[in-house]
């Protein structure tokens, strides 16, 4: 019997692209005189963050005004390159998508800034690997909106029954699940893998 699972679509930031090294993010956040914890709120939640993911500043726009709210003088670029230099791709998880690609459609659903496409491929090759990718900035909406997931598996050519959606937040997979996509909600790298074959190997 056909698998009913056609495509696989995975989150990226805090799933396929993680924080490997700490330091870069400790010093940032030593230098401006807040905790790591302090500095990620506001780098990721803030109100330019969430602006820059539905496509309404520049990513550029929005490092400035990390570096204003700490009073910080700088390079917006460089501080933007270098809060992420610690970050990596889970090498481990990369494989395994790997050899999903002869049988799966694979998306890349991600909340993200704008140019977020350009940044990336300026550090890592990973994007091609996905039949189709969405940055939210460039849809100018963003998870868990509904129109998102229905957009991505329009472009999968899937229903929402025969596709997978993994992430790391809980709101993300409740909004693809009412949409009645199949979900894991990301935790390690072990438990989705093992999740994920028991998924794709269900007659």
């Amino acid at each position: 019997m056909e698998n009913k699972i056609k495509a696989v679509i995975f989150d990226m930031g805090g799933v396929l692209l993680k924080t490997m090294d700490s330091k870069p993010r400790e010093a940032m956040a030593d230098r401006f005189g807040v905790s790591r914890q302090e500095l990620e709120s506001f780098v990721f939640h803030g109100p330019t963050s969430l602006q820059s993911e539905v496509g309404e500043v520049t990513d550029i726009f929005h490092w400035e005004t990390v570096l204003a709210h700490f009073n910080q003088d700088g390079d917006p670029y460089k501080t933007y390159t270098e809060y992420f230099s610690g970050d990596a791709i889970d090498s481990e998880l990369m494989a395994f998508i790997l050899s999903l690609k002869p049988n799966y459609r694979l998306g890349l659903l991600s909340n993200a800034w704008v140019n977020a496409r350009n940044k990336l491929g300026e550090l890592f090759d990973f994007i091609e690997v996905f039949d189709i990718s969405i940055f939210s900035a460039e849809v100018q909406m963003r998870k868990p909106n509904a129109k998102i997931y229905q957009l991505i598996l329009e472009k999968l050519e899937v229903n929402p029954q025969d596709a997978v959606f993994i992430d790391d937040f809980l709101e993300n997979i409740e909004g693809a699940k009412n949409l009645g996509i199949n979900t894991i909600h990301f935790k390690n790298t072990q438990e989705t893998i093992e999740k994920l074959k028991n998924l794709l190997e269900r007659p």
